[in-house]
């Protein structure tokens, strides 16, 4: 084993004990890679500043194991209103680890695949999604060419129950591409641009098992977009290839306005 892939195996353990924010990540073959990333979020009027380990080891080419972490060192909340008088109200919230996403990813055949992932509920660093999921996800993908890669997956999502809540499942469909530029294969170098969408919805309603059965439905059905750019610059350096890139991604809401979940983050990858 050499040394890179021990410390891949050395931070994916390490990962694992630490209770992100779920990112998009296009879909690829697994590989081996290591990204540290800085990200600024607005989502409801409410400004956050992240940082977020992600992690990927691929022993072969055909199984990997990976860790998505964050930790949010500061989440900010301002409101403004005129009801006949002016009101301003700001609130610094508390600061801590984010939502924990692990799991792995094999393939069954040829460019077919199948990804299995478990979220662990957050710390300080979330007042949301505050239950213990399952993610199933087959995926495809197609080298379209030697430098753009298509990729498409179905997943589905189920929720454990806790304080006797359960949180109705959910399905989705995600689609991406991965286009390389000036791209040296032996070296690892050049450009990359990738950009990946994801439609999901609630097909039942979530229950409070508090209640009598005919109460107990919560009305919780949604549907809703999710998009990712994302382009970076890979180099080599003493022979190892590293890169540094810049990601956008919209969430839920309409394009415009402060309804709208906006992330923005700057990354360096190893690997």
């Amino acid at each position: 084993m050499t040394m890179f892939k021990r410390l891949g195996l050395i931070l994916l353990c390490t990962t694992l004990h630490c209770v992100a924010t779920e990112v998009l990540h296009p879909i690829t073959p697994p590989t081996t890679h290591a990204i540290a990333e800085g990200t600024f979020e607005l989502d409801e009027d409410v400004y956050s500043f992240d940082t977020r380990f992600s992690i990927e080891f691929a022993p072969t080419e055909r199984f990997s194991l990976y860790a998505d972490v964050s930790y949010r060192f500061m989440e900010y909340s301002y409101e403004y209103s005129t009801k006949g008088y002016v009101h301003n109200y700001c609130n610094l919230h508390t600061n801590g680890f984010n939502e924990t996403y692990v799991g792995f990813r094999s393939i069954i055949f040829r460019h077919i695949g199948l990804d299995w992932g478990w979220r662990f509920p957050p710390g300080e660093g979330s007042r949301l999604q505050r239950f213990h999921r399952l993610n199933i996800e087959p995926f495809v993908y197609l080298p379209f060419s030697k430098s753009l890669l298509l990729g498409t997956s179905l997943r589905y999502n189920r929720f454990l129950e806790d304080k006797n809540y359960k949180p109705g499942d959910e399905i989705g469909i995600k689609a991406s591409f991965v286009w390389k530029l000036r791209w040296d294969e032996e070296k690892g170098t050049g450009w990359k641009i990738s950009e990946t969408a994801l439609f999901q919805t609630r097909f039942h309603d979530s229950k409070n098992l508090n209640l009598e059965e005919k109460y107990s439905s919560m009305d919780d059905r949604y549907s809703g977009f999710k998009f990712r750019f994302d382009v970076s610059r890979s180099f080599s350096l003493f022979k190892v290839p590293i890169g540094i890139g810049l990601d956008y991604e919209i969430h839920k809401g309409t394009l415009f306005g402060f309804e709208t979940g906006h992330r923005i983050g700057a990354y360096f990858n190893l690997l």
